[in-house]
């Protein structure tokens, strides 16, 4: 029986070689025999990886001390028919430079690349040096990254092995990955290149921003070009090994057009091949090309249909009230009696909303995704309009807080807070569960009623701007006018001027921890008159929700060291005017127009102005009073919660929220039960934990339709103007301590609660949310810049780095990096 060899040619191997020469190894061979430009090498087999262990008395399965186990696998001695066989096919390739990388049998998989997972070893020079970097990269198939990644996937220990591959180094001029399907779109009919001058190990490990590329697959044309930082470029030593350098200043490409069309030409024939979407290396050296690598494309999204203005718009929509994932009972309870009302207020328009059944899908209950609606109106809109209209009246505050629908509503919602839940049984406990859900829905339905008009004197009021060619005044034109948001902010900014005229109360600010403030505030006079206009700001506030869609998320009320954080920021600085000049400069600007100068026709424009803006009135304020229902229905809800922890079936009363209605009143829960729910509850928590990093929404749908030439990240303007300052990440109400005075805020989603913010910062940065969204009508108030749906922008921007937020043109570029920052590399 013929021994198995211990080297072979690049070009004796095949696909079917994975189990002989591992994955990378495989797919160059293949590469090779399809006539691609490969650089010469050879691989060292599996066979020799196993003899070199067996000669040594190396088991590494169920190995006690991995760290061990590596030390004594890159130290170890081949025999000599491996070393011997090594040398003589380094010789054969000239022995000069050459590339040592892994090549696993586990690698370069459909569903595993083991991307970075293994080592690699540049320009390595030298027998003794290339004998050392083929044990290294046997010994890193043990490492604690790969061991876990691959039992991660399913992977046993001793059904993997690895080979080494060892290539001609091309000391290349640039260098980069090509994908030949848009890995982040799913699109197969674009080719995406990233390119970085010297060895693409800087462009693979990550510490490097590329130049980058986006090129049409048939056509050779550039969809998207984004100039790279050239941190860090790794160039090859002369006498081996690589060092990290930099170059001047450049504003050339590093890839010119028809090296672009070359590439994507390449990534054309490789695909052919394999008959799959691919992952490759490659490198420029001499005026030629060369494939370092080929894997299929992990992960690759499915493409999705065309993501029409409509169903863009949604997603933004819904990943400013839906920030993160849902519980059931919000899905089942409070989102579900919201989407009715949405329903209800859509249908005044003439447009179908869909129910919470055709957004969310679930897994056992919990939700995994959510897919945005694309909204049409019917071909009977204006006339369902024109009907609307006629029946419905004028929007004023006065009007509708004066209308008896509203007044029963408060009533309701006053005596829901009222209510002795403990003294009640399961049986009304449910009926007044019942009650306080329905409760949204007698705002909305009122809300409905005020809906036509004030849709129509907005459009009449657009139809003017367009006929004066002012449309795109229209979002700043609207702002302006008082509304319950404003009157909130207000409101907090008079409790922080009393901590800042207080010593007492500035002190304890300053000093003390918020979790601790309203155990301190008996302590001194000043403490129990900020105590005693506190009381009062939570009882005409305290309704405004963390999280918009989402009961199970505290309200002001419910946590009020939500509140006492914004003020510990607030009061750490004078207290600030909104600027407003934008909308200043929008009137002057439309009021200046020469056909507007005769006075009857400035007067009905102005006029109409004020009626549309009673529009934006209207829409921040009846969300106001809509969600004066939400702390109503999570009290009952805790309620549950309590009586649940005294059967024993969860720990404590927040653990009700991955109950769904139904299984919440369809019975009453007993000790009986209690096992039952546990479980279920335990199953719902332990999936919800596994999606965590899952996003709820897909990205695409998210992010910008257009590039955004060299910025960090681009949006959406939600309000105009330029900043710079320091960015800094606030994730959740726990973080708004952290904004200082001119800073960028940059957030995951904004919603009333955090507007109070926006008085200090310089700019606001926030990955979801559209020019008509909160965020969006309070900066403008305030006059700073803002660029909404940045999609991403919360994981791109470094936390207090110098970046620029341009509202103009909805860009955010970086100025500089924190200081901290250090640049790492990987091996």
């Amino acid at each position: 029986m013929n021994h198995p060899p211990h080297v072979l040619a690049l070009s004796e191997l095949r696909r079917d070689s994975l189990t002989t020469a591992g994955g990378k190894a495989a797919n160059l061979g293949e590469l090779i025999a399809a006539g691609l430009p490969v650089p010469d090498g050879f691989v060292v087999t599996i066979q020799a990886y196993r003899d070199t262990l067996d000669q040594a008395g190396i088991d590494p399965v169920g190995a006690a001390d991995l760290t061990d186990l590596r030390s004594t696998i890159a130290t170890v001695a081949p025999p000599a028919s491996v070393s011997e066989a090594i040398l003589v096919a380094y010789r054969d390739l000239g022995a000069g430079p050459v590339a040592v990388r892994s090549s696993g049998t586990a690698e370069d998989l459909p569903g595993a690349a083991f991307a970075g997972q293994h080592d690699t070893f540049l320009n390595v020079v030298g027998e003794t040096e290339l004998l050392d970097a083929v044990a290294s990269c046997w010994a890193s198939l043990w490492s604690d990254r790969v061991v876990e990644y691959r039992r991660d996937r399913g992977f046993a220990d001793d059904d993997v092995a690895i080979a080494v591959v060892v290539q001609r180094m091309i000391d290349s001029e640039a260098a980069g990955v090509m994908f030949t399907a848009n890995p982040v779109t799913g699109a197969r009919d674009q080719t995406v290149i990233d390119a970085s001058p010297g060895l693409g190990e800087a462009v693979v490990s990550g510490v490097v921003t590329p130049d980058h590329y986006v090129v049409t697959t048939k056509s050779g044309r550039i969809v998207e070009s984004t100039r790279g930082r050239r941190e860090v470029v790794i160039r090859s030593k002369s006498d081996g090994g690589v060092e990290h350098g930099t170059e001047p200043p450049s504003t050339a490409p590093v890839l010119s057009r028809s090296r672009l069309r070359e590439l994507t030409a390449l990534g054309r024939r490789i695909q052919r091949h394999f008959g799959a979407p691919q992952d490759t290396e490659w490198c420029l050296a001499g005026g030629s090309l060369y494939l370092v690598q080929s894997r299929p494309i992990t992960a690759l999204p499915d493409p999705l249909p065309k993501i029409d203005l409509r169903r863009r718009v949604a997603a933004r929509m819904l990943g400013e009230m839906l920030p993160m994932r849902p519980y059931p009972i919000d899905v089942s309870g409070w989102i579900d009696i919201n989407l009715t009302g949405v329903g209800h207020f859509a249908g005044a328009m003439g447009i179908r909303f869909p129910c919470a059944a055709e957004l969310f899908t679930e897994v056992d209950g919990v939700v995994t995704t959510v897919t945005p609606p694309a909204p049409r109106p019917s071909p009977l809109a204006p006339v369902i309009i024109a009907r609307n209209a006629w029946r419905g009246e004028s929007y004023s505050e006065e009007r509708m807080l004066a209308h008896p629908m509203f007044t029963r509503f408060r009533a309701a919602v006053q005596s829901g807070l009222e209510r002795d839940l403990a003294s009640l049984s399961i049986e009304e406990l449910s009926a007044e569960l019942t009650d306080a859900l329905t409760l949204f829905n007698e705002v909305m339905r009122l809300r409905t009623r005020f809906m036509a008009r004030s849709v129509l004197k907005v459009a009449r009021f657009g139809a003017c701007l367009v006929l004066l060619g002012k449309r795109r005044l229209a979002t700043m034109l609207l702002t302006g006018i008082e509304t319950k948001t404003s009157a909130t902010n207000r409101a907090l900014e008079d409790l922080a001027d009393l901590i800042r005229t207080r010593p007492q109360l500035s002190i304890m600010f300053a000093e003390v921890p918020v979790a601790e403030i309203p155990s301190r505030l008996a302590d001194s006079a000043d403490g129990r008159v900020f105590a005693e206009r506190f009381t009062r700001f939570l009882e005409e506030y305290g309704h405004r929700e963390s999280i918009m869609l989402m009961v199970s998320q505290p309200t002001w009320r419910d946590d009020p060291t939500i509140v006492l954080g914004m003020l510990k920021a607030m009061a750490a600085a004078p207290r600030p005017v909104a600027g407003g000049s934008a909308v200043v400069r929008a009137e002057t600007e439309l009021f200046d127009h020469p056909l507007v100068r005769p006075r009857f026709i400035r007067n009905r424009l102005a006029r109409g102005l004020a009626q549309a803006r009673d529009f934006t009135q209207f829409r921040e304020d009846t969300h106001y009073y809509c969600t004066m229902a939400m702390p109503v229905v999570r009290r009952i809800l805790i309620e549950y919660g309590r009586r649940l922890v005294s059967t024993g079936a969860i720990d404590q009363p927040e653990d009700v929220f991955h109950l769904h209605l139904d299984e919440l009143t369809a019975c009453p829960i007993t000790t009986a039960d209690a096992d039952r729910v546990r479980d279920l509850v335990e199953r719902r928590a332990a999936l919800r934990e596994q999606l965590a990093d899952k996003p709820l929404l897909d990205p695409r749908y998210l992010r910008s339709s257009r590039p955004v030439s060299d910025a960090l990240v681009g949006g959406t303007s939600g309000s105009s103007g330029q900043a710079t300052g320091t960015a800094r990440l606030v994730t959740g109400a726990g973080e708004f301590d952290r904004l200082q005075p001119g800073d960028i805020l940059v957030a995951p989603y904004t919603n009333p609660a955090w507007t109070p913010l926006f008085a200090r910062a310089a700019g606001v940065v926030v990955d979801t949310g559209s020019a008509m969204s909160h965020a969006a009508i309070v900066a403008r108030e305030y006059g700073i810049p803002a660029v909404l749906g940045a999609a991403g922008a919360t994981g791109v921007i470094p936390d207090g780095s110098t970046i620029t937020v341009n509202g103009d043109q909805a860009t955010v570029h970086l100025a500089s990096e924190p200081e901290t920052a250090t640049v790492s590399t990987v091996d």
